[in-house]
């Protein structure tokens, strides 16, 4: 599940996603693909990010449950799961982190101290990259409710209501979204003018 809590572009000018290793604040963000060694740091991100959501985003304890999920769980994602888990570092440390599994962006996750300063979308970028070196030409998301905006000034689009378990036996209201995304080399159609 990926999550944010931006509501509006994330970054320097909206719709714009700063390139990996850009300037963007005292230190450069680097994304680097994640090794088994961070998965407390992914951890630590994910916890924090979430127990940072709004008040009356979610319910509490589903917060507490989603917040509960244990570096091994990231350890298992980027190992037996499967997932290519892109890890988003500045000044050595881990502040964001994005996971790509098959079709689907599985997580997005971004440090509050790290918030609103390029990271989330420097993320996308990067995992888009990533799908389109694969071949893929579709890249989708269960978002969380309080995500979807962040989302759709990304290009992403549905409406599609979904529940994603969470530890405990409780869930988080979601929604899945889909993006196409473009060939490399080709550019996108232009409509014909109206002249």
């Amino acid at each position: 599940m990926a999550w944010s809590r931006r509501k509006s572009a994330d970054g320097p000018a909206a719709g714009r996603s700063p390139s990996p290793g850009a300037r963007s604040g005292p230190s450069r963000l680097r994304i680097r693909r994640a090794r088994p060694a961070d998965a407390p740091a992914l951890a630590a991100v994910r916890r924090a990010a979430v127990l940072d959501v709004p008040p009356g985003a979610f319910r509490r304890a589903d917060l507490a449950a989603w917040a509960s999920l244990p570096p091994l769980y990231d350890l298992w994602a980027m190992t037996a799961g499967g997932e290519a888990i892109l890890a988003a570092e500045r000044a050595g440390r881990v502040v964001g982190f994005a996971g790509l599994r098959a079709a689907e962006l599985t997580a997005l996750f971004v440090a509050p101290r790290a918030a609103r300063r390029g990271v989330g979308a420097a993320l996308i970028a990067a995992v888009e990259r990533l799908a389109r070196r694969r071949g893929l030409r579709r890249l989708s998301v269960v978002a969380a409710a309080s995500a979807v905006p962040f989302y759709l000034a990304r290009g992403f689009a549905g409406r599609r209501r979904a529940r994603v378990p969470l530890p405990g036996g409780r869930s988080l209201a979601a929604v899945r979204l889909a993006k196409r995304l473009p060939v490399p080399g080709r550019r996108p159609a232009v409509p014909p003018s109206r002249a």
